[in-house]
């Protein structure tokens, strides 16, 4: 029987610690029935009595802390913040793909024209080589054949 009571003592002793460090460290606003400095002589003073109400009626449980409307949004897609975010990387993200579609189209129509200027510069090397071009190759009277 003495050790049930010394576990009941130490469970006490426990929860008083509890108690008291929890109502010190709570925030006024989620403080509910008593003022905080009406809690913590009643936590103390009534040794299982005063923590169980503490527990039961002094602090104020849940998310939003007091009832109160909530603070922040509930999920990410809720929160402008993250969708502004969400947009803003999506159109980053939009522009460097435009941006590398227009240095990819740039680059083709630069080589296009290259090769056409080489393409052109090899078809006038060729006429020239042949003889097809300057002034041998025309046609017309050959002053040795008269």
């Amino acid at each position: 029987m003495v050790r049930v009571f010394m576990g009941l003592g130490v469970v006490a002793l426990g929860l008083l610690i509890y108690c008291t460090v929890d109502c010190i460290q709570t925030p006024k606003r989620q403080v509910r029935v008593l003022r905080k400095a009406a809690w913590i002589p009643i936590i103390i003073l009534l040794p299982l009595l005063g923590p169980g109400l503490w527990l039961g009626f002094g602090k104020a449980r849940g998310g939003n802390g007091g009832g109160g409307p909530r603070k922040g949004p509930a999920a990410p897609d809720d929160d402008p913040e993250f969708l502004r975010n969400i947009e803003f990387q999506r159109r980053q993200q939009q522009r460097r793909e435009e941006e590398a579609r227009k240095r990819a189209e740039e680059e083709r129509k630069k080589r296009e024209a290259e090769r056409r200027a080489e393409e052109k510069k090899r078809q006038q090397d060729d006429g020239d080589v042949d003889g097809d071009s300057g002034p041998e190759s025309q046609p017309g009277p050959n002053p040795e054949n008269n």
